[in-house]
Order: structure tokens, then C-alpha cells, then sequence
């Protein structure tokens, strides 16, 4: 039996992603991708009894880019940082 996971980059930054947390989490592959392959450094936690979400990142150059939960990491990231999480996260229709 085969599962399919639909999921976005944008819920390792959302409090109630990956179903409030109780379902499939894909933090860490998001986590990950920061730190492979941009080498920057990253801070997680779970959010209460919520998401395990992405709380902060630090670019290479020392700049830190602070998440809550709540607001679209889209909107924080700089904007060729989320082209390439599009790019490499999202599924093409």
C-alpha cells in the first residue's frame, strides 16, 4: 500500500502545520535544506502541544530571521530564499 503526504515548506514555520502537529511532520527535511545546502544555522521546537516548526534561521553572513507560528514565513525570508524552497519543494501542475 502506497501513502501520499501532501504537504507545503510553508507549515515547518506554522504552528498548526502538518496537522497541528499530529500528523507526518516534515520540519527536519526543511531544516535540513537550510543547513546543507545554504550552511545556515537553524533553531526548532515544538510550539506547546503543536507543530515542531522552525523558530529561527541565521544566514551565513549572521543575519536572523525570527518565525512565531503565525506569520507567512514568505513574507520574512528574502524572496530568492523562497524561490528556491518553491522551486525545490513545490510540485509542479
Amino acid at each position: 500500500m502506497k501513502t501520499i503526504i501532501e504537504w507545503d515548506w510553508e507549515e515547518a514555520f506554522d504552528k498548526f502545520g502538518f496537522g497541528d502537529g499530529d500528523s507526518w511532520n516534515g520540519t527536519g527535511e526543511i531544516q535540513s535544506w537550510f543547513e546543507d545546502e545554504l550552511g545556515w544555522t537553524s533553531e526548532s521546537d515544538s510550539w506547546g502541544c503543536h507543530n515542531y516548526i522552525i523558530f529561527s534561521l541565521q544566514d551565513d553572513n549572521g543575519k536572523k530571521y525570527e518565525f512565531d507560528g503565525y506569520k507567512n514565513p514568505r513574507n520574512i525570508l528574502p524572496k530568492k530564499i523562497v524561490k528556491k524552497l518553491d522551486e525545490q519543494f513545490r510540485e509542479v501542475e
